[in-house]
């Protein structure tokens, strides 16, 4: 005959569990958990907790039917549902694990760990502006908590505010001077501030902290250019031996593996590297280009129809008092530089890669049907009154996101007068740039398969063909190459046709202080490199079907 148990006893058993998950002791809990658990099916706290242990070992599946569990027993259990979020970001459901972090804040307001990895979700998402408002609430709740302070200095820098990133990093580390994470994004701030000495000694920190932190590595490959026998090396090369590593953790070291080994001159085993992490990414990403055909058959098929153009706008040029610059083209094509230059120039600012075109673009619903001008006119007041936001006073305001090339009908229907300036580089250099470069985003996601890169490549050439027949004499191209080679002129040439008046900084971009926040950092802060668009060459005979499809682009 089965023994009862009263609530006394069954709290000194949870009690007694709780302290051995504390003290590490997981498998020892997970048992006595799931024997529990079998006794009291309809007991929240103790489904709660063998969820905890089972995430603890890694075991994210488990453990989210554990929540479930006690959600189910217990509707409004808010920590369930902040430990339920915890595991479906773990899982990289990041959208599902909001849901449940905005429930556990709904049921429990003051729920700080939840306010804190909303934030951390919300970046995720690439909604910096919300997580900022929840990291603040956190904040609000616990001042000196460190993984608050952060996560804040992780979306102010999203933001393109890193002046603020840098503060918030900084008081995360006087809270945690062992916080390897903060040290790390402490390092990537100082790069966008033009402090890459300074970054790498951060990045070499957070691995004196945490050697296994293989996000810092691909950091540091970002700011040191390696030597043979560098310590580093070695250390991600033993770490990339071990036999569970997460793919996402062999994703960065092979990327950062990859930049050591070409800057010793390895090219053979930096390509085997670039491929494979590049792989893991695009698994990750889980990229079929299908989609990204389709879309730029539909931005076609909407402007072969006839297109208002806001006329009131255009002829007035006065509704909003800054213009703006638009740098676009292909990611990796030089739009950091051509941004670089012209922020040099005392009437410019450099905005940085705004996501405001695409947002205004995909507010008003665009694919629907027949585009009107009541669309237009929204789309352009939600663009200017994010212009607006920045608070700047300069005249003239470079948006540098590259893939506004996909919205440049929109661009020159809805805005008055801008100016847009397409950068044109070689379709190897390109390509392969694209190829051997993480980005942060996951917003490329054909740069990760040398096939796809290459259709992509050719899918926008073909749309600006579109658009530059639509649009005669609206864009002006620059070739990047030219650019290197006759720096002058085609800065003059640039500047002018912006209707801006010389300043001769502008030869002398380099030595302007301003915040990058793109894998350009480095390079806008050097004089101007002539030969990196045949940097490809070294990797020749690895890319002979891509040189193949680009011939005559």
């Amino acid at each position: 005959m089965t023994r009862s148990i009263d609530v006394a006893q069954f709290r000194e058993k949870l009690v007694a569990l709780t302290a051995l998950f504390k003290q590490g002791k997981l498998q020892e809990c997970r048992v006595q958990c799931e024997a529990l658990a079998k006794r009291f099916p309809n007991e929240p706290n103790t489904a709660n907790l063998l969820g905890a242990t089972y995430a603890a070992l890694g075991k994210l599946d488990k453990a989210i039917a554990s929540y479930a569990k006690a959600l189910q027993s217990w509707p409004d259990f808010a920590e369930a549902h902040s430990n339920l979020g915890d595991a479906l970001l773990g899982l990289g459901k990041t959208g599902e694990a909001a849901a449940s972090y905005q429930k556990a804040i709904h049921l429990k307001p003051e729920l700080v760990v939840a306010q804190t990895n909303l934030g951390a979700a919300l970046i995720q998402l690439g909604n910096a502006e919300a997580a900022v408002s929840s990291l603040t609430k956190a904040l609000q709740i616990e001042p000196n908590l460190a993984e608050a302070h952060n996560n804040l200095g992780i979306a102010l820098n999203d933001l393109g505010r890193p002046e603020e990133a840098l503060s918030s990093l900084t008081r995360a580390l006087q809270i945690n001077p062992d916080f390897a994470e903060a040290h790390n994004n402490l390092g990537a701030t100082l790069n966008s501030l033009g402090k890459p000495g300074e970054a790498a000694e951060s990045h070499i920190k957070a691995l004196q902290i945490d050697p296994t932190l293989a996000r810092a590595y691909r950091f540091l490959s970002n700011v040191k250019t390696f030597q043979d026998g560098d310590p580093e090396i070695r250390q991600m090369l033993q770490l990339l031996e071990r036999k569970n590593l997460p793919d996402k953790n062999r994703r960065d070291l092979d990327f950062a593996l990859a930049k050591a080994h070409e800057d010793i001159g390895d090219y053979d085993r930096a390509f085997s590297l670039f491929e494979e992490g590049n792989r893991l990414r695009k698994k990750e990403l889980n990229y079929d280009i299908s989609s990204t055909r389709a879309l730029f058959a539909r931005i076609k098929e909407t402007f072969l129809n006839e297109i208002p153009i806001l006329k009131d706008v255009a002829e007035s040029g006065t509704e909003n008092r800054q213009r703006p610059v638009f740098v676009l083209g292909m990611p990796r094509s030089g739009t950091s530089l051509v941004e670089q230059i012209l922020a040099s120039h005392s009437q410019v600012y450099g905005a940085g890669e705004l996501v405001l075109m695409g947002q205004s673009v995909k507010a008003v619903d665009w694919a629907s049907g027949k585009l009107s001008a009541d669309q237009l006119r929204f789309a352009r007041a939600t663009y200017l009154s994010g212009l607006e936001k920045l608070g700047r006073p300069e005249l003239y305001v470079v948006d540098k996101m590259p893939i506004n090339f996909w919205w440049i009908g929109f661009i020159i229907a809805a805005l008055p007068g801008p100016s847009i300036i397409h950068v044109k580089r070689d379709a190897r250099a390109t390509c392969w740039s694209n190829y051997k470069h993480y980005f942060s985003g996951k917003g490329n996601g054909y740069a990760y398969d040398l096939q796809d890169v290459t259709e992509y490549f050719r899918m926008y050439v073909d749309l600006m063909t579109f658009w530059h027949e639509l649009f005669p004499g609206r864009i002006v191209d620059l070739d990047y190459e030219s650019l290197t080679e006759n720096q002058e002129e085609e800065t003059r040439r640039l500047v002018s046709r912006i209707g801006l008046q010389w300043e001769d900084q502008c030869l002398e971009f380099h030595k302007t202080e301003r915040a990058v926040q793109t894998a350009s950092a480095l390079q806008v802060r050097q004089r101007m490199y002539r030969d990196s668009s045949s940097e490809w060459r070294k990797y020749e005979k690895h890319l002979e079907p891509m040189v193949e499809a680009l011939k005559g682009f």
